[in-house]
C-alpha cells in the first residue's frame, strides 16, 4: 500500500512536530508526507526541516489560504499513490487512523471513494473534550450540494478519486478543499464516514474554523465564521466550479440532482427557489436546514451580505 499524507501549514511551530511524529509512527514502509508551507512567518519551516527525516518533503509557496494549498499538494501527489490522506498542522492521529481508511475504501474497488471520519475534540493541551456527534443521514451529492460533513483532516482518496480531483486542479471558485472533495467525488462515486474518532483534533484560538468546546462553542464558532464570510457566496463558488469543471463528464442522474437545485447564468450557479420554499430536507438537521434557507433567501433578495460582497448573479 503505497500512502501519501498531504499537509499545509501555516505558523504551526507549536504542534506540527508532535501530529508528524504521531503520522510517521503508522506511516508504512515508502509512505510519504508531502508538506507546502503557506507562507508561514514563525519557524515551522525550521522546525519540519530540524527534523530532518527523508519521508518528509517539504516546499514553501505564497499564503494562498488553506483550500488553495491542500488543492496544490494534491496537485503533485503521486499518481501511483494507493491512498491520498490530508493532515492538519495541529492534531495528533490516534494509532490505526491510516490501516483504518484503507479498510473502508478497499470496499468500493477502483470507484473513486472519499472517506472521513470523526474526532476526538481536545482542547489546546490535548485534554479530552468529546467526540464529534455522528451525522443524522449519510453522505449524497444533495446533501453536498448544501453542506459538508467531511473535515478535511480526516480526508482519504483511493487512487481514482485522486485522478478524478487532479482533473479540477485549483479552481479559483474552491474556498474548502474538502467540501470541494465531497462535492466532487459524490457526482462521480461513493462517500463514506466513519463514525469511530481517528485522531485528536485541537481546539486552539488559532483554528482555521473547528469546532469550539461543546455545543454552545461549535455554534458560536459557526456565527463567527458566518459574520466573516460570504457563505451563501462560498457555496455558489463551489458549484459553479464543480459546473464548469466536471458537468459536462456527469452521468444523467448527477447532473439532474443539481439541476434540481440550481440553474447556471454565465456560468455561475443560482440557487431555485425550491431549494428554500421546497419540502425536501437536504441538510442533516432541521434546525440547520431552516437557517440555510434564510440564508439563501436573504441573499435572493440582495439584504445579505451587502452587495458589495454578493456574487452577481444576472438577471
Amino acid at each position: 500500500m503505497h500512502v501519501v499524507v498531504l499537509m499545509s501549514t501555516y505558523n504551526g511551530q507549536c504542534y506540527v512536530v508532535a501530529q508528524l511524529n504521531s503520522i510517521l509512527e503508522q506511516l508504512p514502509s515508502g509512505g510519504r508526507i508531502l508538506i507546502r508551507d503557506d507562507g508561514s512567518s514563525d519557524g515551522t519551516v525550521d522546525t519540519i526541516r530540524a527534523l530532518n527525516d527523508d519521508r518528509i518533503s517539504l516546499s514553501t509557496g505564497r499564503n494562498s489560504g488553506f483550500g488553495a494549498s491542500f488543492l496544490t499538494l494534491l496537485a503533485a501527489a503521486p499518481a501511483d499513490a494507493d491512498m491520498v490522506m490530508f493532515a492538519d498542522q495541529d492534531d495528533i492521529w490516534l494509532p490505526g487512523k491510516i490501516e483504518r481508511a484503507w479498510a473502508h475504501l478497499q470496499a468500493f474497488g477502483s470507484q473513486p471513494a472519499l472517506y472521513g471520519s470523526a474526532q476526538m475534540l481536545v482542547d489546546a493541551e490535548l485534554r479530552l473534550l468529546h467526540p464529534t456527534l455522528p451525522w443524522p443521514s449519510g453522505p449524497s451529492l444533495l446533501n453536498a450540494l448544501n453542506e459538508n460533513i467531511i473535515t478535511g483532516c480526516t480526508a482519504a482518496l483511493n487512487r481514482s478519486a485522486t485522478a478524478l480531483m487532479r482533473k479540477g486542479g485549483v479552481p479559483p471558485g474552491v474556498r474548502f478543499h474538502d467540501w470541494w472533495m465531497y462535492l466532487v467525488v459524490s457526482a462521480f462515486g461513493s462517500v463514506t464516514y466513519d463514525d469511530e474518532p481517528t485522531l485528536l483534533y485541537r481546539q486552539h484560538g488559532g483554528n482555521q474554523i473547528g469546532h469550539g468546546a461543546g455545543w454552545f462553542g461549535r455554534r458560536w464558532g459557526i456565527v463567527r465564521f458566518l459574520l466573516r464570510n460570504d457563505w451563501v457566496g462560498i457555496l455558489l463558488g463551489q458549484v459553479s466550479a464543480l459546473w464548469q469543471c466536471y458537468g459536462d463528464q456527469m452521468d444523467a442522474g448527477a447532473r439532474a440532482a443539481i439541476l434540481s437545485q440550481f440553474s447556471f447564468q454565465r456560468a455561475v450557479a443560482v440557487p431555485r427557489w425550491r431549494m428554500i420554499f421546497g419540502f425536501s430536507q437536504h441538510r442533516q438537521t432541521l434546525g440547520s436546514e431552516l437557517a440555510f434557507r434564510i440564508l439563501l433567501l436573504m441573499y435572493r433578495l440582495a439584504v445579505w451580505p451587502l452587495p458589495g460582497q454578493r456574487l452577481k448573479l444576472g438577471s
